[in-house]
């Protein structure tokens, strides 16, 4: 009973400046009535310094994926297998991934996802694509958001000079967590360096992506990772979570419940100021789905996909609702460029 009532202060005081490392990490001990506030002062933050809005994202073939490996990966992680990769266009050569772009050029998409499998150091390999994705960006009007990793100096430079628009990196803050689900010979220290080597080397926007639950279903180092981003800074914060896929080691592994994902999205909240929070697109389906669409409205300003009970909850909260056919990792700057581009295609 004391300890909830230290937490129910903590998110007293929350109303009114950051909270500590030590603070997030106590609040995911809250529970019940204090749940309910955690909630309740995530939503007065985000509606002071976001507004009563929310922006939602369809990516489709307007904003489709690209993999430079095709179907390859040198990782076998636990909790995707290569199996992503079968859904993203192939581009397994620099010329391939040119003439794809231009072809989405030409087919008026807003942008596209560059990625692809990870090297055995647990980067996507594309120091050979720079000069392709500079061309890219010469010659078409696409918003390029690429799918980086744990890169080298060399290619983070390569990168901004190629003049990609969005580095996308998965943040990782417990050690556990990459050897048993990544498979990497790395450390949470590796991944606070690569957010420094993403922004010292001139990429323009640096969008971090938190995974919770990823150590099969339980949570780790899910707030050490919002610190260590908090450290370095961003201006959009990512949330995705771990969905159970045929044929990976984590195929029959409960994800975290809904409630559990919404509390460190909270948290998260009360640790930032001004930053934009997403719930990505990647997370299960179902009920489960439904439960943790509603609940991340009281705690983010942007959506992947929602659900359409979602949507009409939303309207019932009182927040305006601004769709976008693209990625919800790309920075607000890109907002109004894709709807005007895209104004006659979208029906939302």
């Amino acid at each position: 009973m004391k300890a909830q009532k230290n937490l129910a202060a903590i998110l007293d005081q929350a109303l009114d400046r950051k909270i500590t490392f030590q603070e997030a990490q106590s609040l995911l001990e809250v529970e019940g009535k204090n749940f309910d506030k955690l909630l309740e002062v995530a939503r007065i933050i985000t509606d002071r310094e976001k507004g009563r809005i929310l922006h939602v994202y369809y990516p489709s073939r307007l904003f489709p994926s690209i993999s430079v490996t095709g179907r390859n990966c040198e990782l076998r992680c636990a909790h995707c297998n290569r199996h992503y990769l079968q859904h993203m266009i192939p581009a397994s050569t620099p010329d391939r991934l040119y003439q794809v772009c231009l072809d989405l050029h030409h087919e008026g998409a807003a942008g596209c996802l560059i990625s692809g499998g990870s090297t055995i150091q647990g980067y996507v390999p594309l120091e050979k694509y720079l000069d392709a994705i500079r061309r890219v960006k010469e010659n078409t009007d696409l918003v390029l958001n690429v799918h980086t990793g744990l890169l080298s100096w060399d290619l983070a430079v390569g990168l901004a000079k190629a003049n990609i628009d969005v580095a996308s990196i998965d943040v990782v803050g417990d050690n556990e967590t990459i050897t048993n689900v990544y498979g990497l010979n790395k450390t949470v220290e590796d991944y606070e360096k690569a957010l420094c080597t993403h922004l010292r080397a001139g990429i323009k926007h640096v969008v971090p992506h938190v995974c919770v639950g990823l150590n099969f279903g339980r949570i780790g180092g899910e707030i050490r990772a919002l610190e260590m981003i908090r450290r370095v800074g961003t201006e959009l914060l990512i949330f995705i979570t771990i969905i159970p896929t045929r044929g990976t080691l984590m195929e029959n592994v409960s994800p975290p419940s809904a409630e559990t994902v919404v509390k460190v999205i909270a948290i998260a909240r009360l640790m930032f100021r001004g930053v934009s929070i997403s719930l990505g697109c990647m997370r299960p389906g179902g009920l489960r789905r439904g439960r943790l669409d509603y609940l991340s409205l009281y705690v983010v300003d942007r959506m992947a996909v929602p659900t359409p009970s979602t949507l009409r909850e939303a309207e019932n909260m009182g927040l305006k609702i601004e769709g976008y056919p693209s990625c919800c990792a790309l920075p607000s700057e890109f907002e109004f460029k894709i709807r005007n581009k895209l104004s006659k295609r979208c029906r939302f």
